[in-house]
């Protein structure tokens, strides 16, 4: 009897082990803290309050009266590429109330506009495994208008593969997330 038990606790046991072992090499791949220093982090962190403030600079080209068409299409693009998702819920800095909306919907509401952003008191929050987030202080002008925000940015770090030639590698990449 003593047998028994012991030889089902050993193999639960040994069961266990393997499921979490494999369980690990995958979710380890996808972890920034395990395939990067706490400095090459920061140094990401940084990089990504750069791909926010493109985001910003981009939506100022875009909503600007004096844009081509051509132009706006081009940057329109070049504002997708940021995101990780096709349609990225965004601040709604357009109404009184904030609230996320779809990116489409935003850059309907500031075509033509003339909106400058400046970000303020940034900082980024503790790394999860494939993400932070980051929040600043957005101040918009709208002609007189001035207003600012307290937002908080999804910044996902996640490995792609990216071809080079005829060698495809993997290369970790910052992209923008939802917005709140």
């Amino acid at each position: 009897m003593k047998t028994k038990v012991f030889t089902y606790l050993l193999l639960a046991f040994a069961l266990t082990t393997f499921g979490q072992s494999s369980n690990t090499n995958t979710s380890s791949k996808v972890s920034i803290k395990t395939n990067f220093s706490f400095q090459a982090i920061k140094a990401y962190q940084e990089s990504a309050v750069f791909k926010i403030e493109d985001y910003y600079d981009y939506l100022e080209l875009y909503a600007n009266a004096s844009t081509s068409d051509t132009l706006q299409q081009q940057v329109k693009v070049a504002i997708y590429n940021l995101f990780v998702e096709a349609q990225p819920k965004v601040i709604d800095f357009t109404s009184s109330e904030n609230k996320p909306i779809p990116l489409n919907k935003l850059l309907d509401k500031i075509k033509k506009k003339n909106y400058t952003f400046n970000l303020t008191k940034v900082e980024n929050s503790i790394v999860a495994a494939d993400f932070w987030t980051t929040k600043y202080n957005l101040e918009i002008n709208e002609g007189n208008q001035r207003c600012s925000i307290e937002v908080f940015s999804k910044v996902i770090f996640k490995p792609i593969e990216k071809q080079f030639g005829s060698t495809t590698k993997e290369v970790w990449t910052l992209f923008l997330g939802g917005m709140e």
